[in-house]
């Protein structure tokens, strides 16, 4: 059984701080579900947390829009909030969902105004007080309720179902004014855990032409086999999730996004590569969600690269993909090329299994170097081998280590004392 009263200990040492303090949100309704919250979130009725902050032992941060009190009690870490409103109920009426809705006491008490516990039970996503009032004022609530719907499994309450779509076909407009990053925050959290269904349910509110025009406009595109391209992604997203949820692939932004845009800016499945224009496409879309550049070149390098495991690589191949790209992102294309194949049904299992074992073979020799030199990428570093050869700095030496860890990757070369022979008979 969940350790369901680690909560009560939280509450109570808030408490015992001179505040009052209730267990709300995603961490209420967790221990409703049964689930041991990894924080507890709390709402905290005190005029100055910082003194709470101190009395706890913890730290407050003021640098965002609210001040958080951060602490940890008896091994269990907290994150309390000021309480909204002047009560408790008026706290829980501005949340968007009756299932997050919820506040439990410090004496195991339960406060729920809105039936939050019979929808968890029922296993259906409702607005809470069934007030479509709460999407007037912020729309990108109903993105929020799809992802909650997507991400539990959970149904949609007929009522709100019946006031969204009516709310849609008459706020559209108001909708497209949205700033595209605050969509792109609230997709990219809908599509971590299970992106088909969540996908799913944003085509079935028409969401898809208002933020991903592009992957709406796949459904236009024939795949020659009876269905289409808008089709083939789905198929991509549906074996992602199911790899997502055995734990088979991590729920990684990059490799999700990958999935995701995949085939944005291709008319044809023959469409393989990633031409500028299309390259360009993808990362104005993610720039305009404020994804980090890395996570934008990791996608695109996924996208572009993934085919490439369809033929035959060997392990000096590989090697030089790992050197370019860095080992995540030759697993991730790896990894993606996988799914690819999986989903679409191609002859390319068999090979990339064995292009597999040839990049494990090479991780592996990678790996050795690390355990031996207490977690250094070399066995010799730029210094050594300048002063090795009696040589200054440039590019020769740039070029001489890089030739070094092809060296070492396909095997040539397993010690630092093979690398040193290695290094006198190649760069004299």
């Amino acid at each position: 059984p969940v350790k369901m009263k680690s909560y009560m200990n939280v509450l109570r040492a808030v408490e015992a701080a001179g505040a009052r303090a209730w267990l709300v949100g995603d961490a209420a309704r967790m221990v409703v579900m049964g689930i041991e919250p990894e924080v507890m979130t709390l709402a905290v009725d005190s005029p100055d947390l910082s003194k709470l902050a101190k009395a706890l032992g913890g730290t407050l941060d003021s640098r965002g829009t609210f001040p958080v009190l951060r602490g940890t009690v008896a091994g269990t870490p907290f994150r309390g909030l000021r309480l909204e409103g002047g009560s408790i109920e008026e706290d829980l009426a501005r949340r968007d969902l009756s299932i997050n809705a919820i506040a439990l006491r410090s004496d195991g008490g339960t406060v729920d105004p809105f039936g939050g516990r019979l929808d968890v039970r029922n296993r259906v996503i409702r607005l809470t007080g069934d007030d479509i009032e709460l999407v007037h004022r912020d729309p990108l609530r109903i993105v929020r309720m799809l992802r909650f719907a997507s991400e539990l499994g959970m149904d949609i309450f007929w009522k709100s179902d019946a006031d969204v779509r009516t709310f849609l076909e008459s706020h559209i407009d108001e909708i497209r004014k949205m700033p595209a990053e605050r969509w792109g925050r609230e997709i990219m959290s809908g599509t971590k855990r299970r992106p088909l269904q969540f996908i799913r349910l944003c085509d079935a509110y028409h969401l898809l032409p208002i933020f991903l025009k592009d992957l709406d406009a796949l459904k236009q595109a024939p795949d020659g086999r009876g269905g289409t391209i808008f089709d083939h992604v789905l198929a991509v997203l549906g074996v992602i999730q199911d790899r997502i949820g055995t734990h088979k692939v991590m729920e990684k932004d990059a490799f999700i996004l990958a999935g995701l845009f995949s085939r944005i800016g291709t008319r044809s499945l023959d469409d393989r590569e990633m031409t500028p224009a299309r390259e360009r496409l993808i990362s104005d879309y993610l720039k305009r969600w404020n994804v980090p550049a890395e996570t934008i070149g990791e996608a695109t390098a996924i996208i572009g690269g993934y085919r490439r495991f369809y033929e035959p690589r060997d392990e000096e191949q590989m090697c030089g993909y790992v050197l370019e790209q860095g080992m995540d992102a030759v697993e991730a294309g790896m990894e993606f090329a996988r799914c690819v194949v999986a989903a679409e049904g191609l002859p390319f299992a068999e090979t990339i299994e064995e292009n597999q074992w040839n990049l494990a073979q090479v991780l592996r020799r990678f790996g050795a170097v690390a355990s031996q030199m207490d977690g250094a990428t070399r066995y010799l570093t730029g210094g050594e081998v300048m002063k090795m050869l009696g040589m200054s700095p440039g590019r020769k030496v740039g070029e001489l280590l890089n030739d070094l860890d092809m060296a070492v990757g396909i095997g040539i070369v397993a010690s630092r004392a093979e690398a040193e022979d290695w290094v006198r008979t190649y760069g004299a």
